[in-house]
């Protein structure tokens, strides 16, 4: 289970060294100051406010964060221009920013490989931009979700993915799933901090 405590003891490395050792199916964590970002981190009392899965394309020599945004839903991104837009908007808004690949124990070659077809096959689905304020709905009345649609934020995308596998990552009981939600599954495990 990846913990609070496991940040403290993670290495950081820079984003070029943890090109060797990153590998698809792996989890990138992100710890935001935006307006979103701090209604997710409040509403579900965590540090991160994102989460998106590494695609790796070896032959190409490429490395993907596979994510839910707001502005254009489920979408592939290169993760170096993804940190390099966190360092800009970090520098800019005058914040830490964290970010932190961790590993589900579980993924087999397989799986990964079938967990990517599911989730690119989302590309250009629509980010769920209602979910937060029904999250904090829920909170608030202590009911879960009626039900799953084909919108998603960040962490609904990565639990579906990993569904997708038969790999079940914990609903939080009060009916969402969240960056902690994944964070906290007792199957991963902090792997490295990106320096930037």
């Amino acid at each position: 289970m990846a913990s609070n405590q496991d940040l403290l003891n993670l290495s950081k490395v820079t984003y070029q060294s943890l090109r060797e050792t990153v590998k698809s199916g792996d989890i990138l964590f992100y710890s935001g100051e935006d307006e979103v970002s701090k209604l997710i981190r409040w509403a579900t009392h965590s540090i991160w406010s994102h989460v998106g899965i590494i695609v790796k394309i070896d032959n190409l020599k490429r490395i993907l964060l596979l994510e839910s945004v707001e502005s254009m839903g489920v979408r592939l991104i290169p993760v170096s221009k993804y940190i390099k837009n966190v360092e800009e908007y970090a520098d800019e808004e005058k914040f830490d920013a964290r970010l932190v690949i961790a590993r589900h124990n579980q993924l087999t070659p397989a799986k990964i490989k079938k967990m990517l077809s599911f989730g690119i096959d989302q590309i250009t689905r629509p980010y769920d931009h209602h979910e937060i304020q029904r999250i904090i709905q829920r909170i608030i009345a202590g009911e879960g979700k009626a039900d799953r649609d084909r919108a998603f934020m960040c962490s609904e995308l990565v639990y579906e993915c990993f569904k997708s596998v038969g790999i079940e990552i914990a609903y939080n009981p009060l009916g969402f799933i969240s960056p902690e939600d994944i964070w906290a599954d007792a199957q991963i495990t902090g792997v490295a901090e990106i320096e930037h």
